[in-house]
């Protein structure tokens, strides 16, 4: 009986210091949620959303700050850069300024814009560009495809001409190829560039962050050289905008739109893929 009542005591003091082992000494619990994949999204869902908010913000500068401010007497010039041009990047040339600062960029992302009736003849597509914009002008649909000569997944996507400033800039330039071109004209296509054929979330979202910072830097350099313009014919640069008058939206407000943009053209994609 006592050998009995000596092993149950023992018995239960063991179960007590296990308790006390596993309470104290025992790793946490497993993250179930650890070792989920993040999302992925192919090349071609990346780039439709960037394709969105690129739509976006250059629609809204071209009708709001171009368009607008031809009809106040801002001007808007291919050597807006020059020291003794005083106006404003035209759209092409904007989207030439977001697309340089995207080369510079740690983010692998390319941005051109290309024609078959190019001003500027680094612009004439070539190779499997040339076809596929073929194609396009046939079915005015966006092209997707790899391209061997460039090692680079390619999206290319419809440019029309928006508005009448673009189609008049374009058929009064002494350097076209053409003049005859009309609104809603399918004038070229705004082609994307990437090195994978896929994306993680981050990836995606670290493109769309590039290329908003490409926009407002663009934008920025315009601000800047309306600090250089004469003090009689320099614009109010604030709150304003040139649907008011002869004012120029500061960095600030024109950003906060731009977000707004970009929040709507992500939010589309992603519910959208």
């Amino acid at each position: 009986m006592k050998t009995k009542n000596l092993l149950l005591i023992i018995l239960a003091l063991s179960l007590v210091c296990l308790g006390i082992y596993l309470f104290v000494s025992a790793p946490p619990p497993l993250d179930l949620n650890s070792n989920k994949e993040k999302k992925h999204y192919s090349i071609e869902e990346g780039l439709k959303i960037l394709s969105n908010f690129n739509d976006g913000a250059r629609t809204f500068y071209t009708k709001q700050i171009v368009g607008k401010g031809l009809a106040v007497g801002l001007d808007f010039h291919e050597d807006w850069e020059k020291e003794n041009v005083e106006a404003g990047p035209l759209p092409a040339l904007f989207l030439r300024g977001t697309a340089s600062y995207l080369e510079k960029s740690p983010v692998p992302l390319g941005l051109y814009l290309g024609s078959d009736y190019p001003i500027v003849k680094a612009n004439l597509f070539e190779g499997m560009q040339a076809e596929k914009f073929k194609e396009m002008r046939k079915d005015k649909k966006p092209k997707f495809f790899y391209d061997a000569d460039t090692e680079r997944y390619i999206g290319m996507f419809p440019d029309f001409a928006g508005a009448q400033a673009c189609v008049t800039c374009h058929n009064e330039h002494k350097n076209t190829p053409k003049d005859n071109w009309n609104l809603n004209d399918l004038m070229g296509a705004t082609t994307w560039s990437y090195p994978t054929d896929s994306l993680s979330t981050d990836e995606l979202m670290a493109m769309i962050d590039v290329y908003k910072k490409g926009v407002s830097n663009t934008y920025d350099s315009y601000l800047k050289e309306i600090e250089t313009f004469n003090q009689k014919e320099k614009p109010y640069v604030g709150k304003f905008w040139p649907v008011d008058g002869y004012y120029i939206p500061s960095l600030e407000v024109f950003n906060d739109t731009l977000s707004k943009l970009s929040s709507e053209a992500i939010l589309k994609g992603l519910l959208k893929e």
